[in-house]
């Protein structure tokens, strides 16, 4: 198939994948307004979560940008392994948590230094945080605080920073400057508790609301430029310095992925912080369909009475009850793929690396290529070094297989992804209101109906009467029969509006049955154009 004949049906498919998004999200507030005849345990916060996660895919399909959500627990290499797959240092490496807020890594052809974008309205409510922190700096009663900050270098330096008016930045260029905006934004969520203050978290539930970083990536600049975008998602790890707050943040990004890669630690993989993502992973089966991948990272650390990659992967297989399967898991040594990428990157002309001064990596480079002495560290040695240092990282099989599919596919996984889950969210509220409307056509409504013709028999059998009765007693029996009247009227009107909502909820529900069918027949023809 030709590119401009792809390109074209894949633009029509984004349009119809659209409207079909926003229909899905016009019928889930139709049930929310129809809530009270739907069930009185009816989970509304669940309604609202679905509308929103559709309209985050709306949002997407505008680019057709196709998110790959970045998942592991603090020190489990999730940093490295971004660092790896875009060929270079745009995410710090530290031992303090480093992901307060989810971070957009953007593939951008021709973007050769990592630009960092923070939009002044997104990153208002955080420079509302800086301003008030720095009101609480001046406070007398904060002073053991800032006293204790003074212990974290990195900290402190920035609670000097905000005394002296400094704003998180919209923009930065450059490694350096990247890394630091970055710092920035999560020591802020460190700092901010220690003075009573919130960090402005369900800010940032929406992807255009979140910080991006665009960059080539170093393995897919030869590669031709696709109608998608290829987009990494840094997620906070459930187990970032304690703070319960961000396990719901990652649940709730990953619901909103168009695939996850899971990093975890070879050598805790019985760990409870690995449980937990597993765990999470669980929620999201519906829809992640077979787009769940893992990197088993620190694989370098395996011996020979440590468990090989074959049984690696059947363990990781059953850690997760079949969700990744077998093929999607890849032990690997981030590590060393970033200090590969990193040392190719940065060669100098004549084959030879920065000095170990003005590039600490060097010296880690170095040591993990077995060049200890100064003799071996010749450009011939260095060359064989990164290639036997890629070579054992065994990261060359993912990024073909995910990464480069990932890239390749980009557009149609994005719509793939918005179809699984708009299908899963019509799926689950589909029986809620076709049940409960027929409950409702059946009894409600005759209830009430037969309740108005006892009333109106009653009535009847009065007026029959009304020749015995004296006046007093005809005046009373007007009276009566006027109130009745009011009240069967009043009920009447219960009736129609009664009448309307049931045919309010089978429209719906014949909304949805059209919602999911025109799923089904949209996802046939993205195997088409596949």
């Amino acid at each position: 198939m030709k590119n401009s004949t792809k390109h074209t049906l894949i633009e029509g498919l984004r349009i119809d994948v659209q409207a079909l998004l926003q229909l899905g999200q016009k019928t889930i507030q139709q049930i929310v307004d129809h809530k009270i005849l739907i069930n009185t345990e009816f989970d509304e916060a669940f309604a609202y979560q679905a509308k929103e996660i559709l309209r985050g895919e709306y949002i997407k399909l505008e680019e057709l940008e196709m998110v790959l959500a970045v998942v592991g627990t603090m020190k489990a290499g999730k940093s490295t392994t971004i660092n790896a797959i875009a060929g270079m240092e745009i995410l710090p490496n530290r031992n303090a948590p480093m992901t307060a807020i989810p971070t957009l890594i953007k593939h951008t052809k021709g973007q050769k230094r990592p630009r960092f974008i923070f939009s002044e309205k997104a990153s208002q409510p955080i420079n509302q945080l800086v301003q008030d922190l720095k009101k609480a700096f001046k406070d007398k009663n904060y002073q053991p605080e800032i006293e204790h900050l003074k212990s974290d270098y990195d900290l402190y330096e920035l609670v000097q920073k905000i005394q002296r008016g400094t704003k998180i930045v919209h923009q930065a260029l450059d490694e350096h400057r990247v890394i630091k905006a970055l710092q920035a934004i999560n020591d802020l969520a460190r700092i901010a508790p220690l003075f009573n203050l919130e960090f402005p978290f369900d800010q940032y539930r929406e992807i255009n609301q979140l910080p991006v970083i665009e960059i080539e990536f170093t393995h897919l600049k030869e590669l031709p430029e696709n109608t998608g975008k290829l987009i990494l998602l840094d997620t906070p790890g459930p187990n970032e310095a304690g703070q319960a707050h961000l396990r719901p943040m990652l649940q709730d990004q990953l619901k909103k992925a168009s695939a996850v890669l899971v990093v975890m630690d070879y050598t805790q993989l019985k760990s409870e912080a690995d449980a937990q993502v597993q765990y999470d992973l669980k929620t999201i089966t519906n829809i992640a369909q077979d787009r769940v991948y893992a990197l088993v990272n620190k694989f370098d650390n395996c011996d020979r009475n440590g468990m090989q990659e074959n049984d690696v992967k059947q363990f990781v297989e059953g850690l997760t009850d079949s969700l990744i399967k077998k093929n999607n898991i890849y032990p690997v040594s981030a590590r060393f793929a970033y200090l590969a990428n990193r040392a190719k990157h940065d060669s100098l002309q004549d084959g030879s690396l920065p000095s170990i001064d003005e590039a600490a990596w060097v010296e880690d480079f170095y040591q993990e290529a077995g060049l200890r002495r100064d003799r071996d560290r010749t450009p011939k040695r260095i060359a064989e070094g990164i290639e036997d240092l890629w070579e054992g990282s065994k990261f060359s099989q993912p990024l073909k297989e995910v990464i480069e599919v990932a890239h390749d596919k980009a557009a149609l996984i994005a719509l793939e992804s918005a179809l699984d889950k708009l299908a899963n969210y019509t799926n689950q509220l589909n029986p809620v209101v076709f049940d409960k409307s027929i409950s409702l056509e059946n009894r409600e409504s005759e209830k009430i109906i037969l309740g108005l013709k006892n009333d109106l028999t009653e009535i009847e059998n009065i007026l029959d009467r009304k020749e015995n009765l004296v006046n007093d007693q005809w005046r009373n029996t007007i009276k009566s029969l006027r109130e009745k009247h009011t009240r069967i009227f009043k009920e009447y009107m219960q009736v129609l509006r009664l009448i309307r909502q049931i045919e309010d909820l089978n429209e719906i529900q014949s909304t949805m049955v059209l919602v999911n069918s025109s799923t089904q027949i949209l996802k046939k023809r993205l195997v088409d154009v596949a």
